[in-house]
C-alpha cells in the first residue's frame, strides 16, 4: 500500500501590505518546503515555508499563502 499525495492547481495568496488576496496558479509545490506560483500568466513568485505559512517577495511586495489544498489517498495492493 502506498500513499498518493495530490494538490490543487490553484491557491490564494495575500499581498501583505495591501491585505489583498489573489488567485494564483501553482507551478511547483513541495509540502512544508517551498511553493512557486504564477500570477496573471506573467509573474513568477517563489515562496518558502516558515513553519506556519509560505512567504515570498516579488517586485518589492511581500506575499504569503497557506498553499494549495492537499489530498492524500491510500492505494490498495492492486493500485
Amino acid at each position: 500500500m502506498t500513499i498518493v499525495t495530490r494538490h490543487s492547481e490553484t491557491c490564494t495568496i495575500k499581498q501583505v501590505p495591501a491585505n489583498k488576496t489573489i488567485e494564483a496558479v501553482v507551478h511547483e509545490f513541495v509540502e512544508n518546503d517551498r511553493l512557486t506560483v504564477i500570477l496573471n500568466k506573467a509573474v513568477k513568485i517563489g515562496m518558502k515555508w516558515n513553519g506556519r505559512i509560505y512567504e515570498g517577495r516579488a517586485a518589492g511586495m511581500d506575499f504569503e499563502s497557506n498553499g494549495p489544498s492537499v489530498s492524500k489517498t491510500q492505494t490498495g495492493i492492486r493500485g
